[in-house]
């Protein structure tokens, strides 16, 4: 069989989970057949790598900038930049021609935002099966967020709902939407995507090799609390960090791992505004190679997701239950849905300081009991590893060609 997969970034050109999901859907198609890989690159070349059965086409957008360096424009270029990659034509000429050149069996979409929204016109148009998998909310608004705070209001109410209207003539209804949570697909319908399209939700892969059981847990007294993921607003880092300060407690100790805009903010915060006594139970260490997770979760009781704003299905929480960490988290979106409250970890209330305290007391007062919880989350997404995956995707696959 022939898979192709589409997806605005591929490693090592990326910036979240939502590049790894692809890379390990890519990595278990290639024992099933030949696989294709179509995505962008910030730069005015086209490449196009082929080892065996396995092809990478990397595809300049021709946008007035690449998607990674969205944080660097003004709101004028932004909106020039969503209209063009709504309806600006070359690359799906070369898209066109890639797909034309052999045939594929299955399409998979991922994030098309950055590469063009106007690639699903494309697949219909050659007639082939095209299955979507919803990463999170970029659909629905160009930030890819319905819950991000700091919004300019007459943008929200003015062109969000022009942008809905166009990315919903754009993607149509796919053969098959597979959305890792069910807060996510229902949002989708809601907004009225995807009335013809068959749907399933089904969380995201993992990969477990069993390595990351072999490094022995570092033993401490306190209880060692940690985030990992991006530093930004929406994230709710600062708002964690000062709960944690607000909590002032001794036999805790927080390590943030990650970068982002607002990481600068909390550095400054914590040199200006927090007592000697909490900065010394902080560490912030930056971004952290993927190659020293084992060693970070190995010295962490408790993952905690503050998030603001709906998330989707948070791959660190995968990876957490993947290193036998519970999980403490924010009730927004489909985060939840990853959780068995008091099994797996714990739910707060979003933005919520004394429930998130009171959640942190509760951890620490059963600090002996954490491991456990950490194996339950372990046989909770066994069943989600990415062998087990593909081959639920595959047969789900196969019930469109009846």
């Amino acid at each position: 069989m022939r898979f192709c997969l589409i997806n605005n970034l591929y490693p090592p050109i990326d910036r979240g989970g939502a590049e790894r999901i692809v890379e390990l859907i890519a990595e278990e198609l290639k024992k099933r057949g030949e696989v294709l890989v179509i995505t962008s690159q910030p730069d005015w070349l086209l490449d196009r790598q082929k080892i065996g059965d396995f092809e990478i086409c990397r595809l300049n957008p021709l946008n007035i900038y690449h998607l990674l360096e969205a944080n660097k424009q003004t709101a004028r270029r932004k909106l020039l930049w969503h209209f063009n990659d709504l309806f600006k034509r070359p690359v799906l000429h070369q898209v066109g021609k890639i797909l034309s050149e052999k045939p594929v069996d299955f399409v998979f979409t991922h994030n098309l935002k950055g590469l063009s929204l106007g690639i699903p016109k494309i697949i219909r148009k050659l007639k082939l099966t095209q299955i979507h998998t919803l990463h999170d909310y970029q659909l629905l608004d160009p930030h890819g967020s319905l819950h991000r705070q700091g919004q300019n209001l007459a943008l929200k109410h003015g062109f969000y709902p022009l942008y809905r209207y166009f990315t919903r003539q754009a993607i149509k209804s796919p053969s098959l939407v597979v959305s890792p949570s069910k807060f996510v697909l229902d949002k989708h319908l809601e907004y009225g995507f995807f009335k013809k399209s068959k749907t399933v939700v089904l969380p995201n892969p993992v990969e477990l090799s069993g390595a990351e059981l072999q490094l022995p847990k570092v033993v401490s007294d306190k209880l060692r609390i940690l985030y990992l993921g991006q530093i930004e607003p929406h994230k709710g880092v600062k708002f964690l960090v000062d709960s944690f300060v607000k909590w002032n407690n001794a036999n805790a100790e927080l390590t943030i791992a990650g970068e982002g805009s607002e990481l600068q903010k909390i550095n400054e915060s914590m040199n200006q505004k927090i007592n000697e006594s909490a900065r010394s139970r902080i560490k912030i260490l930056g971004k952290v190679a993927r190659e020293k997770l084992p060693e970070l979760f190995a010295a962490a009781d408790l993952l905690v997701v503050p998030s603001m704003w709906w998330e989707n299905s948070p791959t660190v929480i995968y990876e957490a239950y993947g290193y036998q960490v519970p999980v403490l988290v924010a009730n927004t979106g489909g985060a939840p849905e990853l959780v068995k409250n008091g099994t797996t970890g714990f739910i707060f209330t979003a933005d919520n300081q004394e429930d998130l305290i009171d959640k942190l007391n509760a951890a620490l007062k059963q600090k002996d009991k954490l491991p456990e919880l950490g194996k339950q989350g372990y046989e909770f997404i066994k069943h989600f590893e990415v062998k087990n995956y593909v081959d639920k995707l595959l047969e789900l696959c196969q019930t469109l060609k009846k």
